[in-house]
């Protein structure tokens, strides 16, 4: 995260890695101390708590299924999925924090693109969320692969899209390549209308309550009450 914050490998230049370091220290970042299977209880509680004491506006739960654990097998998994799902959208709406759920879809053959129907589980994800974010991966037989981020939901103002993006290796991130416009390109809707373009400079990113994320996210920005970062 360090190298991504200070766009570039902090190794190749040790001497202006305590001034990177300080400057990080200083974000408002908090992690969660959980790894693996976690009660939905003991999340949501230490949630509340961040946002009392910290005044924390943004969580990222990374992933569901890896919370969720085994401990579902025995039971229907759907119908629990369904309740934590439930569970964030309700703590996002009462708390007015915003919630990023990554939830890994569904395996789908290589040459068909995911959609929201991917969404492992049932419908209630993504009829919960406000935004519904798409990590595509293209993979080519010929060549790299082609990546881009797909808005596939947005209850904001309806404009979807797509963004193409580019792996920078030096700073380990995504980022739109420099020859692509930084703009939503027009897609039909199901009705076959074409939807609007965002004004100049937007990049369909919208103050929602609770958004869900298919796909493998690149870091995880996670409250914790009790360790600030470093």
């Amino acid at each position: 995260m360090l190298t991504q914050f200070a766009v570039g490998r902090l190794e190749e230049q040790l001497d202006r890695y305590d001034e990177w370091a300080d400057r990080f220290e200083d974000l408002p970042l908090y992690f969660m101390t959980f790894h693996g299977q976690q009660s939905i209880r003991t999340v949501i509680d230490t949630m509340q708590h961040a946002v009392y004491v910290y005044d924390i506006c943004h969580v990222v739960i990374d992933n569901l299924q890896f919370m969720m654990g085994h401990e579902q097998l025995s039971t229907d998994r759907i119908a629990a999925q369904d309740y934590i799902v439930g569970a964030f959208r309700k703590f996002a709406t009462d708390n007015s924090c915003h919630v990023t759920l990554v939830i890994h879809p569904r395996k789908e053959d290589d040459d068909k693109e995911l959609q929201t129907a991917s969404i492992f589980g049932s419908a209630k994800a993504s009829q919960e969320a406000d935004n519904v974010l798409i990590l595509q991966d293209r993979k080519l037989v010929t060549g790299p692969g082609k990546r881009y981020l797909q808005v596939s939901k947005n209850r904001f103002d309806g404009d979807v899209g797509v963004f193409p993006l580019e792996f920078n290796k030096s700073s380990l991130t995504f980022s739109i390549p420099p020859k692509s416009k930084a703009r939503l390109k027009k897609v039909k809707d199901d009705n076959g209308l074409v939807t609007k373009k965002p004004s100049s400079g937007r990049k369909g990113a919208v103050p929602q309550n609770s958004e869900t994320c298919l796909g493998q996210a690149h870091h995880s920005n996670q409250p914790n009450p009790s360790k600030p970062s470093r």
